[in-house]
């Protein structure tokens, strides 16, 4: 594909924060237009669920009248979700040494306290264990990262991505994720399910 390398980067970063450092408008023009796109799309639901709201309130098919409404707010919940993530969602890469310090931002460090590997008869790396200490004021948190278990402390969720333990290096690769928008769209997501159901079975109860 073209310009795969210059687009290999998206999905490991806030979008807003990508398109502020990639600052190469001739490649991604279409995004901007798509964002554009899409706002215009959630003003016209916006409208569009305000006057469907104010013309079917009445008691006579009320679930059947309103489930389209809730499925436009639900999708509005969704495109906020993906708004707040873009914009102010956190997504990064901390390498650390034992010892370490990094800061993570909104006041909270993380210290990387120790790194156990587990390895098979032929010396591969089949299994690791990150201890990291996450500093938030005076609240202190020892946790134990594994690979795809994630922990969440601090409003931040923490991954090891990788674990080094040898005689010259003591070190991990630990992803710090904040998802503002997650819990938004997921509150979307559900209304969406939800009022889709309210309508088959009005549709069902006619």
């Amino acid at each position: 594909p073209l310009n795969l390398s210059f687009f290999s980067g998206i999905d490991e970063t806030p979008l807003f924060r990508w398109l502020k450092e990639a600052d190469n408008l001739k490649l991604t023009w279409w995004i901007y237009g798509m964002i554009v796109l899409i706002g215009l799309l959630a003003i016209n639901t916006i409208f569009c669920t305000v006057e469907g709201l104010l013309k079917r309130l009445s008691m006579k098919n009320l679930l059947l009248k309103l489930s389209p409404q809730i499925i436009h707010i639900g999708v509005l919940l969704i495109m906020l979700g993906h708004l707040l993530t873009a914009s102010i969602g956190i997504k990064e890469d901390v390498f650390l040494k034992k010892g370490e310090e990094a800061s993570i931002g909104r006041g909270v460090r993380i210290v990387l306290q120790d790194v156990s590997v587990v390895t098979d008869e032929e010396g591969y790396d089949i299994d690791w264990t990150s201890r990291v200490k996450v500093v938030s004021g005076s609240i202190t948190d020892e946790i134990a990262l594994k690979p795809s278990r994630p922990v969440y402390r601090a409003g931040f969720g923490f991954f090891v991505q990788a674990a080094t333990r040898d005689e010259e290096e003591i070190s991990s690769l630990i992803r710090v994720i904040d998802d503002p928008g997650v819990l938004w769209a997921m509150l979307g997501g559900g209304l969406v399910v939800i009022s889709g159901v309210m309508f088959l079975i009005a549709r069902i109860k006619q």
